[in-house]
């Protein structure tokens, strides 16, 4: 594969192999870094491979305001009046103590808060677009959630596809994956499924995710949370020879020890939504012997300036907040080392003119989306023992049961009532069986998808479409293994057009199911989920007519029946087994009341005919909670637009 090679490139080579063998794994994953941090390789119209050089670009916000949520008569402010600036080629930790607003300045500079905000943000001195600026900046936040059923080289492999465009090749795509996995140490666990990955793995592969398509900026909430002292340092070293390529790095950093603080070049200290200082981090310790703040011989500079940041109602800290936070100008380092001012007017968070456009939004079409997002989706579910594997033996399993305790219920008249009883069962089961998986797994998908799409990755359609189809074989498996199962066994009739009827009644309910379980994931956390679907269910149970008929309720109360999905499901079944001029039951016992069909379904107040309008009736409820399915992932997506 012909390669042009940069003389960055090549200086970086020999100095990678002039080293010494200290630290040989190291060493080697910081010369992959390097290399691959300071180019990306791209494909030309011929099809030649080049390298393009990382564009180098400053991160710079003026005025930032926030105020928490509204509690009494007053809110509480988050971060008044923050300027500042980040430079290319620089490793930035931003810490403070906690309350100080640092989760919040990050969540700010990505993107991902923007209500009630008052500022702006700006890169290399220019405001852009929230689809320009999403191209160029990465936002790995502190929990950050993975599709836990895919191998890592699966992820990485799925994100190439997603966020390279199509005029890369398999081949350049591989190479990228490659590259990453010897960047962030994780060939060996190239074939280990997310879930059984440890924390420092979980964390580089959340980092090589975003690095398909070498961004100039990346934005990190407390990456090192939850790692050990040699993970969290191997993580930052990584960190580390990236940003010493070009790359904008800022990352929330919480009380770090000595060997891992020394690995950053500048710091932003926050106090109580206020900045205290910013600038090198060899320069802190004289700024705070100025304002009065002297730093003990041999003590950790990071502790030191945490203590320093908790003085609240100390003179020298207003004399800081002064110097660093000012609302009319700020004191920016820029890119060669000196200093320089800069006036701004507040103004709404990124409420200007567009200065730069993308030319796409999205590296690849919709319908290539739609395709991956597919078979991923796909993949996922097949290895999902609790929502698809122990669902379907679900079905099985109860099937059976219920055939057992109804058994042949449907082929005697003095039995009709069980019959009734068993297959209200039936859809009771087929109702909780699909909705109930979908509930508990579906809020941490949602959240991968929240991520994905603000990362740019894809669209909320082609997520949307890929998750229909992705579901429809197990919405289709499922309902049809348990009525085959429990319509033999209880003594239905055998008769190919009722089978049919009853069937199709059963797989719309199934599908209904399964998208009240994802409306409810999508819509709420997994808590008030699982609270949502028996408060929607409940009063759909009660008003469907199997208790209380329609003609026996109270008239205010009629009007109910007819928004209970469960009174057309039944409805429809109970029009399958007995209606369209079934022949009389035969009847054991000396007389049975109802061995006539058409006199039963009448004291059910069910036609014996029309189960096209039942059958309508539960497809416009789908219809309705896809709508509301997609308004719902959409309002997720609402708050950071």
């Amino acid at each position: 594969m012909p390669q042009l090679c940069t003389r960055e490139t090549r200086q970086m080579q020999h100095s990678c192999s002039c080293m010494s063998d200290f630290n040989v794994r190291t060493v080697t994953n910081a010369c992959f870094v390097s290399i691959m941090a300071a180019t990306e390789l791209v494909q030309i119209e011929d099809g030649t491979v080049q390298e393009k050089l990382l564009t180098r670009m400053a991160l710079e916000f003026t005025n930032i305001s926030f105020k928490g949520e509204l509690k009494g008569d007053k809110r509480k402010i988050i971060l008044d009046n923050v300027s500042g600036r980040f430079s290319p080629g620089r490793l930035t930790a931003i810490l403070g103590p906690s309350g100080a607003g640092k989760s919040s300045l990050l969540n700010i500079l990505s993107g991902f808060k923007k209500h009630g905000v008052i500022g702006s943000v700006m890169v290399n001195g220019e405001t852009l677009s929230d689809e320009a600026f999403r191209n160029k900046c990465v936002y790995i936040p502190q929990d950050f959630d993975l599709l836990e059923l895919l191998t890592v080289m699966e992820i990485l492999d799925y994100a190439a596809e997603l966020k390279m465009t199509n005029s890369s090749s398999r081949m350049v795509r591989k190479k990228k994956v490659n590259d990453i996995l010897d960047v962030l140490g994780l060939r060996r666990s190239m074939a280990t499924l997310v879930k059984n990955l440890s924390g420092g793995e979980k964390k580089r592969l959340s980092i090589g995710m975003e690095l398909i398509t070498n961004p100039p900026i990346i934005l990190l909430d407390e990456p090192t949370s939850g790692l050990d002292s040699v993970s969290a340092l191997q993580l930052v070293s990584y960190i580390k020879s990236l940003a010493e390529e070009g790359r904008t790095i800022v990352s929330v950093i919480h009380q770090p020890a000595s060997s891992l603080f020394k690995h950053f070049d500048d710091l932003f200290l926050l106090s109580a939504g206020k900045c205290i200082y910013s600038g090198p981090i060899d320069g802190m310790v004289s700024s705070f012997a100025e304002a009065g703040f002297h730093c003990p011989k041999y003590y950790n500079r990071a502790d030191f300036a945490l203590e320093v940041a908790s003085m609240l109602n100390s003179p020298g800290l207003e004399l800081l907040a002064l110097k660093y936070n000012n609302s009319d100008a700020y004191v920016r380092t820029s890119m060669d080392g000196e200093f320089s001012g800069r006036n701004n007017i507040g103004t709404p968070y990124r409420n200007t003119c567009l200065a730069v456009k993308s030319r796409r939004k999205y590296a690849v079409p919709q319908w290539k989306q739609f395709e991956i997002l597919l078979s991923r989706s796909l993949r996922s579910t097949i290895r999902d023992f609790f929502f698809a594997q122990l669902r379907v033996i679900a079905h099985v399993i109860v099937g059976f049961l219920l055939g057992i305790v109804f058994y042949n219920a449907g082929k005697d008249a003095s039995s009709v009532m069980t019959n009734t009883a068993g297959i209200f069962f039936f859809h009771i089961f087929i109702f909780y069986g699909n909705s109930m998986p979908c509930t508990i797994t579906f809020p941490q998908e949602t959240k991968v998808f929240v991520r994905e799409h603000l990362n740019n990755w894809y669209s909320l359609e082609a997520y949307y479409l890929s998750k229909i189809f992705a579901d429809l074989p197990l919405q289709f498996i499922c309902p049809t293994l348990f009525v085959l199962i429990s319509y033999y066994l209880t003594g239905q009739p055998l008769e190919p057009f009722r089978f049919a009827m009853f069937w199709t009644m059963c797989l719309l309910l199934g599908i209904f199911a399964q998208t009240v379980g994802l409306l409810s994931g999508a819509a709420f956390d997994i808590q008030m989920a699982t609270f949502f679907v028996p408060c929607l269910s409940i009063p759909a149970l009660l008003f469907s007519g199997f208790f209380v008929k329609s003609y026996e309720m109270l008239e205010f109360l009629r009007p109910l029946s007819y928004v209970s999905f469960f009174r057309y499901s039944m409805q429809g079944s109970m029009q399958a087994i007995y209606g369209y001029n079934r022949t009389d039951f035969p009847c054991s016992q000396i007389m049975c009341y109802y061995n006539r069909p058409g006199k039963y379904l009448k004291f059910m107040d069910t036609p014996e005919e029309g189960i096209e309008l039942n059958m309508a009736a539960l497809v416009g409820f789908i219809v309705l909670f896809q709508v509301l399915l997609y308004i719902s992932l959409r309002r997720r997506l609402k708050i950071f637009q």
